[in-house]
C-alpha cells in the first residue's frame, strides 16, 4: 500500500505519512455520507410514481428494489412510509457529516502538530555544519507559517476526493436511471475543465511565489530584531524597514492575485453549472423526446453532480494555491532528514576526565581550516588558545565539542574513541560561553537553571551557582531579584552581566569542561577583570579552554597554545612562551604585559 502510494500518488504518501489510517477514516465517513445522500435522493423517484399512481414497467429497477425491500420488513408501500424512509437516510448522512466534519477537525490539529513537531525534532537533531548554512527565514517561515498552510491544502485534497466520489455515485445513480443523461451531462463536466486550466496553472506558480516572499520577509523580521538596537541608533531603521515593506507588498499582492483568481472560480461556478445543465435539458427533449417530469429526478443528480464538479475544480485550485507550501514543507523536511546528525556510539560516559585529539584535519571544501593537530587536555586543566582571526581557534574547540566532525584523524575522550562514545550524552557535560552570550526573554532564575523547578533544592543550588559567578550582590540590587526578566536578547542588563548569567548557567549544570570563547573581548577593563576573577576561581575544579585576543585573561592559564594558519605552532606557560616565542613576546609588549 505504501509503496503503491509513493509512487502514484506522491502528495497523498505525503499526507498519509501523518495521518496514516485515519487519512482512510476521514475518506470512508466522506463514501458512507455520499451513498446515503444518493440513495435518500434515489428514493423521490417511487415516491412520485406511488403518489401519483403511475404504471410501473419492469425496468422501474429502483420501484421493484424498494418493492422487495418493504416486503422484506413486513412494511406497507406508501408515500407516508416513503416519506419517513428518505428522512432516516438523511438522517444517517447528517450523522456521517457529523462526524467526518468532528474527526477531520481533530485530525487537523493533530496533523498541524505533528508537521511541526517532526520539523523540529528535524532542526533539533540537524547537524551544526549545515545549519550555519541554512536560510533562517525559511526555517521561520516553516515552522511557523507553512504547516498550516499544508493542512489547509490537505483539506482541499481530500475535498476533492469526496466530490469526486459524489460525482462518481451521483453519475452511477442518473446512469441507472438514464444513461443517455448521464453521458450528455459527463461530457459536459469534462469540458467545463479546460476553462479551469488556465486558472490551475496561475494559482500554482503563484503560489510558489507566495512561499519564497514568506520566506524573505520572515529572514528580514528575524534580521530586524536581531539588529533592532544599530537601525535605531544608526538613523538606518527607515531604509531597512523599506525592505521589510516591500517584502510586505509584494506578499499581498500575490495574495491579491490568488483571491481574484478564486473570486473569478466563485464567479463562474453556478452559471457554468446551469448553462451546462440546461442545455443537456434541452438536447434531451428535442432529441429523445423526453418528458420533463420523467428526467426531474435525474436532474437533481445531475445538478448536484455539476455542483460538486465546479466544487472539485474550487477545491483542487485551493489545493493548487498551497502547493508551494506542500512543496517546501515536503523539501525541508527531506533536507533535514538527510542531515540528521548521528550521535555515534552507545557508550555512556559519567565524566570527561581528558580529551585526546591526533592528526585531527577539518576541511570546508577544498579550504583546509585545521592541519594535522595533536593536542591533549587533562582534567580540570586550564588551557588557552591563542593566534590571529581565521587561525582556527574556534574551529578547535567545534571540534572538540562535536559541532564539526573532523575530515581525519582521531579524537580520544576518557582514552576512548570519540566514535564509540554517545554524542549527546558528551555535550551534556560541556559548557559554552561565547563573545555574544546566551541570554533568553525570561527570568534570572529561569536563564542560569533553564526553567527548573523553583524548589528549595534548586535555589540552594542557584544560590551557590550566584556566589561563584559574582552575581550575589548585583541580584541583591533588584526589586523582583532572580524574578527579574531580563528582556529580549538580555536587552535589559549590561554586557558584563550577560557573561555572568552565562557563565552561571554552564555551572549550575555542573560541567565538566567550559569552553570560553572571546568570552570577555567585548567588556570594558573593569567588567572584564571581574569576569575573570570569577574564571580564576574555577580553575583546578572544572577544565577550561579559553579563546582570547585579551591575554590578560589567559595569563594564569596552565598551557597555552599558539595558532597560525591552522596548526599549533608553539606551547607553554605564559612565562615560558613570552619568553621563547618573538609572536607572543611582541603581542605582549603591544598590551603592556
Amino acid at each position: 500500500m505504501k509503496s503503491f502510494l509513493k509512487s502514484k500518488f506522491s502528495t497523498l504518501y505525503f499526507f498519509y505519512q501523518y495521518l496514516g489510517s485515519r487519512l482512510f477514516l476521514l475518506l470512508i465517513f466522506s463514501f458512507l455520507m455520499v451513498i446515503m445522500d444518493s440513495i435518500g435522493i434515489a428514493m423521490f423517484v417511487p415516491l412520485i410514481q406511488i403518489s401519483d399512481g403511475n404504471t410501473v414497467g419492469s425496468e422501474d429497477k429502483i420501484y421493484h428494489f424498494i418493492q422487495i425491500f418493504f416486503e422484506f420488513l413486513k412494511i406497507e408501500l406508501n408515500p407516508i412510509n416513503m416519506l419517513i424512509l428518505i428522512v432516516f437516510l438523511f438522517i444517517i448522512k447528517g450523522v456521517c457529516f457529523y462526524y467526518a466534519g468532528k474527526y477531520l477537525a481533530i485530525n487537523q490539529q493533530m496533523f498541524s502538530k505533528e508537521i511541526r513537531s517532526k520539523m523540529i525534532d528535524g532542526v533539533r537533531d540537524l547537524k551544526y555544519k549545515e545549519f550555519i548554512g541554512i536560510d533562517i527565514g525559511r526555517l521561520q517561515n516553516s515552522l511557523i507559517g507553512e504547516a498550516w498552510q499544508v493542512v489547509f491544502a490537505c483539506n482541499q485534497y481530500l475535498e476533492t476526493i469526496k466530490n469526486g466520489m459524489f460525482v462518481i455515485i451521483y453519475l452511477g445513480f442518473a446512469f441507472f436511471l438514464d444513461w443517455k443523461f448521464s453521458i450528455l451531462v459527463t461530457i459536459g463536466g469534462l469540458l467545463s475543465n479546460f476553462i479551469y486550466k488556465y486558472f490551475y496553472k496561475k494559482t500554482e506558480s503563484l503560489s510558489r511565489e507566495i512561499t519564497k516572499n514568506n520566506h524573505r520577509y520572515g529572514g528580514v523580521v528575524i534580521e530586524v530584531v536581531n539588529h533592532y538596537k544599530y537601525l535605531k541608533a544608526t538613523g538606518r531603521s527607515i531604509n531597512f524597514f523599506k525592505r521589510l515593506q516591500k517584502e510586505l507588498s509584494n506578499l499581498i499582492s500575490s495574495g491579491i492575485e490568488v483571491a481574484k483568481l478564486n473570486a473569478k472560480l466563485s464567479a463562474l461556478r453556478e452559471p457554468m453549472t446551469i448553462a451546462i445543465i440546461c442545455l443537456v435539458i434541452a438536447v434531451h427533449i428535442i432529441f429523445f423526446q423526453s418528458p420533463l417530469a420523467a428526467i426531474m429526478i435525474i436532474l437533481l443528480f445531475f445538478y448536484r453532480a455539476m455542483q460538486k464538479i465546479v466544487d472539485i475544480q474550487t477545491n483542487w485550485n485551493n489545493y493548487l494555491a498551497n502547493i508551494g507550501s506542500v512543496e517546501n514543507v515536503q523539501e525541508f523536511q527531506n533536507y533535514l532528514d538527510s542531515n540528521r546528525e548521528n550521535n555515534n556510539g552507545s557508550k555512556i560516559i559519567d565524566h570527561i576526565d581528558s580529551i585526546e585529539l591526533k592528526n585531527v584535519d577539518l576541511n570546508f571544501s577544498d579550504h583546509k581550516i585545521l592541519n594535522k593537530i595533536n593536542l591533549n587536555i587533562n582534567k580540570n586543566q586550564s588551557i588557552a588558545l591563542v593566534g590571529e582571526s581565521g587561525s582556527g581557534k574556534t574551529s578547535l574547540v567545534n571540534i572538540i565539542s562535536t559541532l564539526l566532525p573532523n575530515n581525519s584523524g582521531t579524537i580520544h575522550v576518557n582514552g576512548e574513541n570519540m566514535n564509540l562514545i554517545n554524542n549527546s550524552v558528551y555535550r551534556g557535560k560541556i559548557g559554552y560561553i561565547t563573545q555574544d552570550p546566551t541570554i533568553f526573554n525570561a527570568s534570572i532564575f529561569e536563564n542560569i537553571t533553564f526553567w527548573d523547578e523553583k524548589n528549595q533544592e534548586n535555589l540552594a543550588k542557584f544560590h551557590y551557582t550566584l556566589s561563584l559567578s559574582g552575581l550575589n550582590n548585583y541580584i541583591q540590587t533588584l526589586v523582583n531579584k532572580e524574578d527579574t526578566l531580563l528582556g529580549n536578547n538580555g536587552i535589559n542588563i549590561s554586557g558584563g552581566q550577560k557573561q555572568r548569567i552565562s557563565i552561571a548557567r554552564e555551572l549550575y549544570r555542573n560541567v565538566d569542561l567550559l569552553i570560553m570563547d572571546e568570552a570577555t573581548s567585548a567588556l570594558d577593563s573593569e567588567t572584564e577583570q571581574i569576569i575573570k576573577e570569577s574564571i580564576d576561581k574555577l580553575k583546578g575544579k572544572i577544565t577550561i579552554i579559553s579563546i582570547a585576543h585579551r591575554l590578560s585573561t589567559i595569563k594564569n592559564a596552565d598551557i597555552i597554545y599558539l595558532m597560525e594558519q591552522g596548526q599549533i605552532t608553539s606551547s607553554g606557560t605564559f612565562e615560558e612562551l613570552k619568553k621563547n616565542s618573538t609572536y607572543f613576546q611582541k603581542l605582549t609588549d603591544l598590551q603592556g604585559l
